[in-house]
């Protein structure tokens, strides 16, 4: 299982790196700057984020993990030395794993992975047999039906805004990052050929080797250096 870490105490944070390990699990990244962390959990998608309340002396832990949350749905662990009742039930709002105090034991560490296991898998059953056919996007004063096969891609519009491209022509605005859009969308099927792009791997039409592109039903879309790799192993060339 792979794990990322969010603490701003050197020797708590190496502790952990080495527990973990002792445990069988896998440390995929750190960081001590909430921005930062978020950023890198969209990117590296660890399975679960062991998270610090108390991040330079601010309670940033706590915002973060709710960002995690909403984002991309991955579970948290919180750990503090703060044992008070106010922060306790902020940080349980936000339903976390385990609310683990300072210094973390062993034991007590590996219960709460093996609680992060369970949840993992059911959330995977759960949006196995749950996966949505259609959603609803806020246009305007009304909500919006889209079936989820008819969007072609999705492209980043600004930081926290992207537009979905369905193959009726609609062009339609929501309010998630390219990362967390991703993470909302079917991962199997919607796919990131770009930074700024993901696309309707069913749609694709061709690809043009000469200036790395996709084409969807007349568009084109750019294939990144970073994500080349995977759409080559994706395209499947005989």
């Amino acid at each position: 299982m792979n794990i990322y870490i969010v603490e701003d105490e050197i020797f708590h944070l190496e502790d952990l790196k080495i527990t973990l390990e002792e445990l069988g699990y896998t440390c995929i990244g750190n960081s001590n700057d909430p921005f930062e962390a978020q950023e890198q959990i969209g990117k590296l998608n660890p399975e679960v984020v062991l998270l610090d309340i108390h991040l330079n002396g601010k309670q940033a832990g706590i915002d973060l993990g709710r960002r995690i949350k909403t984002l991309y749905n991955i579970p948290t662990l919180f750990t503090s030395s703060d044992c008070s009742p106010t922060i306790i039930s902020q940080a349980a709002d936000i339903e976390p794993i385990a609310y683990i105090t300072k210094p973390i034991n062993k034991k007590d560490l590996q219960a709460a992975m093996i609680l992060a296991e369970k949840k993992i898998s059911t959330i995977k059953n759960k949006n196995t047999a749950e996966e949505p056919s259609n959603v609803f996007i806020k246009s305007g004063n009304k909500l919006v039906k889209v079936t989820i096969d008819s969007i072609l891609f999705a492209h980043t519009d600004s930081k926290n805004y992207c537009s979905l491209v369905t193959s009726d022509n609609k062009k339609l605005s929501v309010r998630y990052s390219i990362l967390g859009l991703h993470k909302l969308l079917n991962n199997d099927v919607f796919v990131q050929t770009h930074r700024s792009y993901i696309i309707n791997w069913r749609k694709v039409n061709f690809f043009y080797e000469s200036d790395q592109t996709i084409e969807i039903e007349g568009y084109r879309i750019p294939v990144g250096r970073t994500f080349k790799s995977d759409v080559y192993k994706k395209l499947k060339i005989i």
